[in-house]
């Protein structure tokens, strides 16, 4: 027996959608500014994790 959670399930981004131009910090708490970054690099990727430290 299978169980369908896509209810529940988060949504995410569809795929090749442009995402939100965020402004935040890197984990030195350098600023980083997506636009800015769009104009040097073809693309980016962000990568969110948890972590327990």
């Amino acid at each position: 027996m299978t169980t369908d959670n896509s209810t529940t399930r988060p949504k995410g981004l569809p795929l090749n959608s442009q995402g939100p131009l965020i402004k935040s910090f890197d984990i030195y708490g350098k600023p980083v500014d997506l636009d800015e970054l769009l104009k040097i690099h073809n693309g980016v990727l962000i990568d969110f994790f948890r972590g327990t430290w």
